[in-house]
């Protein structure tokens, strides 16, 4: 696992977690390895990535279920940013253009709304023109923390968790701030 950071906030994926991890973590030879860099001023997830040939679907362009990989860890990531231990309760993709591997693709993503245990978010995929390849909307379930100590703590060392909880207040912290920002310019 990567060095969480003590009392401060996420930027990216890295981050929290673990280096094997299929959406960001560097020691996985077969993931993505994207960033899932969070925007603060917008309070989203925005970053851009360069598809490999090994996620080939189609010959030359990206395979649907890689795009779907690739948006619903950065929609997961953005809950993680924003404060909070999620899972995937519910993910719909819509493909609107093939996507290549050669050229960049630009991922943003959004929370639309907070209802309870659930996050909803939105997110696209476009190309450099601004043309829309993909779209997606999620529904995530929010662990509590004493739900998700029982089911991740034993893959932390020492004192990670803990470490890991503090990022989290620090995040929950600063999605206020943003929620408050957003309020006064409307």
């Amino acid at each position: 696992m990567s060095e969480i950071q003590k009392n401060k906030v996420s930027t990216s994926g890295q981050d929290w977690h673990r280096s094997s991890c299929y959406g960001c973590g560097p020691d996985n030879p077969h993931g993505l390895h994207a960033d899932f860099r969070f925007y603060e001023p917008a309070g989203e997830v925005r970053f851009s990535y360069q598809p490999s040939g090994f996620q080939e679907g189609a010959p030359g362009y990206m395979h649907g279920g890689v795009i779907a990989a690739l948006l619903d860890e950065a929609q997961g990531v953005l809950c993680f940013h924003l404060g909070h231990f999620v899972m995937t309760d519910q993910l719909t993709v819509s493909y609107d253009h093939a996507v290549s591997l050669e050229h960049p693709i630009h991922i943003r993503c959004w929370v639309t709304a907070v209802r309870k245990r659930r996050i909803y978010t939105n997110a696209t995929i476009t190309d450099d023109d601004g043309r829309v390849l993909a779209t997606s909307n999620g529904r995530w379930y929010v662990f509590n923390e004493r739900v998700a100590h029982r089911m991740f703590y034993r893959q932390f060392k020492d004192n990670t968790f803990e470490d890991l909880k503090k990022t989290l207040e620090g995040n929950r912290k600063r999605a206020k701030e943003i929620r408050k920002r957003f309020k006064k310019e409307k």
